[in-house]
């Protein structure tokens, strides 16, 4: 990229002088062009240069009149440009004379002739000359005269511009497919090798000025719409010049944050071309690609092409690799969010060496940007919910140092990869022995964060087949700790009280303990704090999973019955939107109505009216005074059942209810209900209007009466 060398040296101030050779023959406009150039090397002459209007003007026209005819002054001029781009200050001026779109037209072009060029040596196919280029018949031509005189000279400089002029373009185009030798052969390849490095120039520093400019984003946007993302991955075929794949890679880097821009890279195969790349020698190219993968990796399409592409493995090698380990973690960090990538990740000893590799920093960072412990850790958390990968990470007493360094450093994170480990039965065994540390985090108090993913580990922990729970309960002091954290006046935060519900269900499970948890008024705060969250699902589902703990074993069932309002909770979140809570709700209701107390009854009108409410809504609206036709002062009182009219032009059936009264089903054990039939109406919807009124549990249920609503 650097200026023609016979130029001389330049000086500031004859820019004039530099600025008349653009208005003369190509030869003198690159020399002018390159003696330019010189001055804006140069940080500060800049301004001076910034301030001459002529001058910039005529770069403009240059650039805008003859770009095809020489790559040479095309590169000095954008290369001018370009120097001015480095600065913020300069890019209103390159905004001005809109050399920006100027590049684009130009790469665009150099894109397309270099295809021209490659397939004409390959003898793919007859170059067809490009309709865009200048017709020769417009180039002027100075008179030819006789050699002598002045006119000597005049010849002599003729033929030097028509040496300059003339490109190898033409003697590729203009080569014939028949009679070429290997000699012509060769000579077209070095012609192309020539031209295409000559090209590479003009490409990379117009791919850089346009860099530079992108951070308005509004020049980044008529960029998006002049389709510079398909630009750029066209020039990522120039695998040859690394210089510039590692600057097409930066700027996609850059262009890739905005959807559009990572949308067009995903229709054009940007995966399969960044694979390619990651097996580069150089360096600093796999780093720059590693970061467009990371910034790839946010789309959860382009994540599952990775694995399919197996760049998984590549990746992985990665993080043994100083320069690239931080990126790689990132990456695999996003790549094990897919539970079904989470088991290729134990296919290669890299779960045992991400765990040794944490123990060896953990609480301190591993360098670089961005990087550190933190995302090491994110990935052991993530990949500890794969089983297999759990069994790695806690085997060979990582799981015993994991823990250890938990409580030296007090670190909560750490802590959180324990409790995932702790989920899986083949680790619970494991962690016996340090039940008492546990514990004793939860009842010592401490940072909230760490407490939260101990009291989650001991409700893995404390599970029958693992350890005795009342036992535990009883010589650790659970009970108090969870009262404690249950209590709504305590100020602890919601995650703990969530975990607090989540222990109070792990610690029901067994009889001695949950009567233990009875008696201390459990039932009683995890209806307080149920009463406080009620907004929160998760916390009301573990709660009423900790009801249905209780349920189980009578002594602590009778007492959460007979002492508590849990029962009027459940039949209350019957009707809950979330089908899990309902679902639950149903369980526990279950237990109490088989129970001998009073909910049993009330506990059958309740879901009768939650079952049938549709059903009994119309018709207590039909049948209450004043309603119906006594509305609008007929005063007339309702029939004892609805008519048939009514029913055949009212359907009352919504659209989420899977029976209707018309359809053909066994809801009734019989055939399908005739609807005109008077003599069903009286002896069938008259009954069921006077119970429905007066909700005589014992009249609904004496004959297992169900209307599907």
């Amino acid at each position: 990229m650097s200026p023609v060398e016979s130029v001389p040296a330049a000086v500031l101030h004859r820019v004039d002088e530099y600025v008349e050779l653009l208005y003369d023959d190509i030869p003198e406009k690159i020399k002018g062009s390159a003696l330019i150039l010189q001055l804006a090397r140069n940080p500060d002459n800049l301004i001076e240069l910034a301030r001459n209007e002529a001058l910039l003007s005529a770069l403009s026209r240059v650039l805008r009149e003859e770009w095809k005819r020489s790559v040479e002054l095309s590169t000095n001029i954008v290369y001018t440009f370009f120097c001015f781009s480095t600065y913020n200050e300069f890019h209103p001026i390159i905004i001005q004379y809109k050399i920006g779109s100027l590049c684009m037209d130009v790469i665009d072009y150099e894109l397309k002739r270099y295809d021209q060029w490659k397939e004409k040596v390959e003898g793919k196919k007859a170059v067809t000359p490009d309709k865009s280029e200048v017709p020769k018949s417009r180039i002027p031509e100075p008179k030819r005269r006789p050699k002598s005189g002045t006119w000597a000279v005049a010849d002599v400089n003729l033929q030097k511009s028509r040496s300059l002029v003339s490109s190898y373009h033409e003697d590729l185009c203009n080569a014939s497919d028949d009679g070429l030798s290997k000699n012509d052969e060769e000579q077209l390849k070095r012609k192309l090798k020539t031209l295409s490095k000559r090209q590479e120039q003009l490409l990379r520093v117009a791919f850089y000025m346009l860099l530079n400019i992108a951070d308005n984003v509004k020049v980044e946007e008529k960029m998006y719409k002049k389709d510079v993302v398909g630009l750029l991955m066209r020039a990522m075929e120039r695998h040859s010049n690394v210089d510039l794949l590692i600057l097409i890679v930066s700027f996609l880097q850059k262009l890739s944050i905005f959807v559009e821009n990572k949308n067009s890279m995903a229709s054009r195969g940007i995966v399969e071309k960044l694979a390619v790349l990651l097996d580069s020698p150089n360096a600093d190219l796999v780093n720059v690609t590693l970061k467009l993968l990371f910034n790839l990796t946010f789309d959860t399409k382009l994540r599952n092409k990775m694995i399919k592409l197996g760049l998984l493995p590549k990746i992985i090698q990665f993080t043994s690799d100083d320069k690239h380990i931080n990126l790689a973690m990132k990456i695999l960090y996003h790549l094990s969010m897919d539970d079904r990538v989470k088991p290729m990740f134990t296919q290669s000893d890299c779960v045992k060496l991400l765990t040794d590799m944490l123990l060896l920093n953990v609480n301190g960072e591993t360098g670089g940007e961005g990087g550190g412990t933190d995302v090491l850790l994110a990935l052991c958390i993530n990949l500890a919910w794969c089983p297999r990968a759990a069994a790695l990470m806690a085997g060979e007493g990582r799981l015993r140092e994991l823990l250890e360094r938990a409580f030296r450093h007090n670190n909560a994170m750490l802590m959180k990869l324990v409790r995932n480990l702790s989920h899986h039965p083949q680790n619970r065994p494991l962690l016996v022995e340090f039940v008492g540390d546990i514990a004793g985090a939860v009842t010592g108090g401490g940072a909230e964060a760490l407490v939260a993913e101990c009291l989650g580990t001991l409700s893995n922990i404390l599970h029958p087949d693992t350890l005795d729970v009342f036992a535990v309960v009883e010589r650790y002091h659970l009970v108090p700790a969870i009262m404690k954290i249950l209590d709504p006046e305590s100020g602890l935060g919601g995650e703990l009280a969530l975990e607090g519900a989540i222990l109070a269900g792990a610690v029901a499970a067994d009889a001695r303990a949950a009567a233990a948890l009875a008696a201390a008024g459990g039932g009683g705060a995890l209806i307080a704090a149920l009463r406080a969250r009620q907004a929160d699902d998760e916390h009301v589902l573990q709660t009423v999973f900790a009801f249905r703990q209780m349920l189980s074993h009578p002594p602590s069932a009778e007492h959460l019955v007979s002492k508590t309002e849990a029962p009027a909770y459940l039949i209350d979140l019957m009707q809950d939107k979330n089908v899990e809570i309902r679902k639950m709700c149903d369980s526990c209701l279950d237990i109490i109505s088989q129970m001998k107390n009073d909910w049993a009854a009330r506990i059958k009108v309740e879901r009768f009216r939650c079952h049938n409410g549709q059903w009994l809504s119309v018709v207590e609206t039909l049948g209450a005074p004043g309603g119906g036709a006594g509305a609008e002062g007929e005063g007339d009182d309702l029939p004892p059942y609805l008519s048939a009219e009514y029913l055949t032009t009212h359907p009352l059936a919504t659209s989420d209810s899977q029976n209707s009264l018309n359809d053909e089903s066994d809801s009734f054990s019989g055939d399908v209900i005739d609807l005109n039939n008077r003599d069903l109406h009286d002896g069938f919807l008259g009954p069921l209007q006077e119970s429905a009124n007066s909700l005589d549990s014992d009249t609904l249920f004496a004959n297992d009466l169900k209307v599907f609503a």
